[in-house]
């Protein structure tokens, strides 16, 4: 055996497996055909339209500033032939018969009342000497009642509580319908918003942790920057806007490439909204819907397909390459091969750079089959095959170092249940890694295809650079590196 590296022997090499390959229509079935049936299977079932997702809430909501006892006490004073006198409950009917004619007391929930749909009534005395009088301020009360209802809800009836005494002996009736009001106004307002009882309605939620937010373009860059998955704005006249008929709408924003994530986040949102609105004023509302990634009705292979092809990668990667090298050593083939000019390194790069080409072949094959059933992969390809050739080489190298140490095929397989399909269950390729507790958050980030799908996310439906994937891609690289070294340690012989 030689020193050095010697490019024409590694060349004759990975020849002489590729025509191997070509005459073992088995190992040629599974390396063409197996990945394209699988794929389409996988297009097939995935064709169709699935605790603690993390939700950015701005709630600018604030109290409804008008109240309809100011409303009320407005629009009597600007009536000429009324004459205010404010008081309390205590002094109200102090000269009522004489200087005073009618006291009107407004409830202190008046405004509240009106808000959540209870009946409310309005106490109204009146005490005059003509019974023209008393329609005249039946009337005007009625009127001002009715036209501040309208002004702040559009139409919400008040009930006149009256009562309606006369002055006797009568005397004769004057021309002046003026009258002197005493207006006792404990009306309170509505300290209440639809927008806190939603923030607190959602943070029970235990689907959901909130994170506040001070603007909408804060909510926006939280989803943009991948630190929530759904996010909700507010405005300040939110609720003043939903009593008095005006334009409300929640303004809701999604990430519609964390699907399970989204939907989980969505459906907690929209309760929240409904349990609120039915405590505040007792009907829905409008939400505008905005995704910030993705969009409405992505199916499945849209969302994993991009991911899947690292998949196939490493599955047929790691199994044709383990099962072939194992054969080799069995037949006596690498036997021969060490006794040959052919040093370590250049065996392995030898069948690192066949089944490198044969990772291509499958990769391209499978990337066909995803692209007939999702074409938005097609812009992002230059820069996810870089990131495959950096799997495909691990996987490769890997199972090379693997079958050193195994004696049958069936051991090959065996490494199948172990090394990849929990690869396929926990790198976030079919569940978001948040369902896992939290004594197993860590799992998911021993394995090279969670880093992979990592960055083919990024590269695909965030519209990232490979600068911007730079610790997952130095990851695979590592796994690259980690897959060599070993390869080119035998075990000893016993």
């Amino acid at each position: 055996m030689t020193g050095g590296i010697d490019s024409r022997r590694i060349s004759t090499m990975v020849r002489r497996i590729y025509r191997q390959i070509r005459r073992d229509r088995r190992t040629l079935g599974l390396m063409v055909v197996a990945p394209i049936l699988v794929t389409f299977l996988f297009a097939f079932v995935f064709a169709g339209t699935i605790t603690s997702v993390p939700t950015a809430v701005c709630i600018q909501d604030e109290p409804l500033e008008m109240i309809m006892g100011s409303t009320v006490s407005d629009l009597l004073e600007e009536n000429e032939n009324v004459t205010i006198f404010h008081r309390s409950y205590v002094d109200a009917f102090d000269g009522f018969g004489s200087t005073i004619q009618a006291v009107l007391v407004l409830p202190s929930d008046l405004t509240q009342a009106l808000v959540i749909g209870e009946n409310v009534n309005v106490q109204l005395r009146v005490n005059v000497t003509s019974e023209l009088q008393v329609n005249y301020i039946l009337s005007i009360v009625g009127n001002v009642t009715s036209e501040a209802s309208i002004q702040m809800f559009g139409r919400r009836s008040i009930q006149l509580e009256k009562t309606i005494t006369y002055a006797i002996p009568l005397p004769p009736f004057g021309g002046s319908l003026s009258f002197n009001l005493s207006l006792v106004d404990d009306d309170e307002g509505f300290s209440d918003t639809i927008g806190a009882a939603f923030e607190e309605t959602l943070s029970q939620n235990g689907n959901v942790s909130v994170l506040p937010r001070s603007t909408r373009d804060a909510v926006i860059e939280t989803i943009s920057n991948e630190g929530a998955v759904a996010g909700v704005y507010i405005a300040a006249n939110f609720t003043e806007a939903s009593l008095t008929g005006g334009s409300s709408t929640v303004e809701i924003f999604i990430n519609g490439i964390e699907s399970t994530e989204a939907t989980t986040a969505l459906a907690a949102i929209r309760e929240a909204l409904s349990e609120a609105f039915t405590e505040i004023v007792g009907r829905g509302t409008e939400t505008n819907i905005t995704y910030v990634y993705g969009e409405a009705g992505m199916s499945m292979i849209d969302l994993v397909g991009s991911s899947m092809i690292g998949f196939l990668s490493v599955f047929f990667g790691f199994l044709i390459s383990g099962i072939f090298f194992l054969r080799e050593r069995q037949q006596g083939t690498l036997e021969r091969m060490h006794a040959s000019p052919l040093s370590d390194i250049e065996i392995v790069l030898g069948y690192v750079i066949a089944f490198i080409g044969v990772s291509f072949v499958q990769t391209a094959l499978v990337s066909c089959v995803i692209l007939y059933y999702s074409p938005r992969l097609l812009s992002s390809l230059l820069l996810v095959t870089p990131l495959v050739l950096l799997l495909a080489i691990g996987s490769v190298t890997l199972a090379i170092a693997a079958s050193y140490r195994m004696k049958n095929e069936l051991q090959v397989l065996q490494m199948i249940p172990m090394f990849i399909i929990p690869q396929m269950f926990l790198s976030g390729l079919l569940f978001p890694l948040t369902l896992l507790p939290a004594y197993l958050a860590f799992l998911p980030y021993i394995f090279p295809l969670t880093y992979f799908v990592m960055a083919v996310k990024a590269v695909v439906f965030f519209h990232a650079t490979l600068l911007d994937v730079t610790i997952p891609l130095l990851v695979l690289l590592l796994y690259c590196i980690l897959g060599l070294g070993l390869a080119l340690v035998k075990p000893s012989e016993k």
